[in-house]
């Protein structure tokens, strides 16, 4: 199981801020105990029990030092294996759960979901602040695999701008409630893109997140 990408920078830039700070707090340590032992009185110097105790305290941050160290070395490591198993994705076939809707040239691009039983379905699609732009009424559909063909317009009946909509697909139970369905398609992985520490594939010419893929078929 692949592991997610976002989490690996996230940790990667947490292990990298510990080892800077344990490597500020080891030195500034340093320098209070060595400050401390010039200017002690020799009258009255340093008790054992008082010098073991911040030596045993040095030993603790040298110790969450080098742990720093191992996470960052396992960060790195994950990291290099994650996009690895990403190329190796590459001709594959897989599945690809998506929301996201595209209009080029005034013409919105055909979706597919399926439905386990008979339902009444409804579609809501938004814009990219998150505004209903059209709610689409399917009405009573089969089981099995539907297609979702918006004409493009919205509540008015006015041809909405080309770009990219958010789109949700709404089963209507009996007991008044509702339950999403998502959009799936399917498609041969044809390339991969990295940006940064966030990986896409292409499929079917079309980019989408590494987190979008449910299945991934030989």
């Amino acid at each position: 199981m692949l592991m997610n990408v976002n989490k690996i920078s996230n940790l990667f830039s947490s292990a990298t801020e510990r080892t800077t700070k344990k490597d500020m707090d080891k030195e500034a340590f340093l320098k209070l105990l060595i400050t401390q032992l010039k200017n002690q009185d020799p009258l009255e110097p340093m008790k054992d029990r008082d010098f073991i105790a911040q030596m045993s305290q040095l030993s603790s941050l040298e110790q969450i030092m080098n742990m720093s160290k191992s996470v960052q070395t396992f960060v790195d490591t994950a990291a290099q294996l994650y996009r690895t198993q990403a190329v190796s994705m590459i001709g594959k076939t897989v599945v690809v759960k998506t929301n996201t809707i595209t209009v080029q040239n005034g013409i919105p691009e055909t979706k597919v979901f399926k439905v386990d039983r008979p339902s009444n379905i409804v579609v809501r699609i938004y814009d990219q602040n998150g505004k209903l732009v059209k709610e689409q009424k399917i009405g009573q559909v089969d089981a099995g695999m539907q297609l979702l063909a918006w004409d493009g317009k919205d509540e008015n009946g006015v041809k909405v701008s080309d770009g990219k909509y958010v789109f949700k697909i709404i089963r209507l139970k009996e007991d008044g409630t509702s339950e999403e369905i998502p959009s799936v398609e399917s498609g041969v992985v044809n390339g991969v893109q990295f940006e940064g520490t966030k990986i896409n594939l292409v499929v079917n010419s079309k980019i989408y997140e590494i987190s979008e893929i449910s299945e991934i078929y030989a």
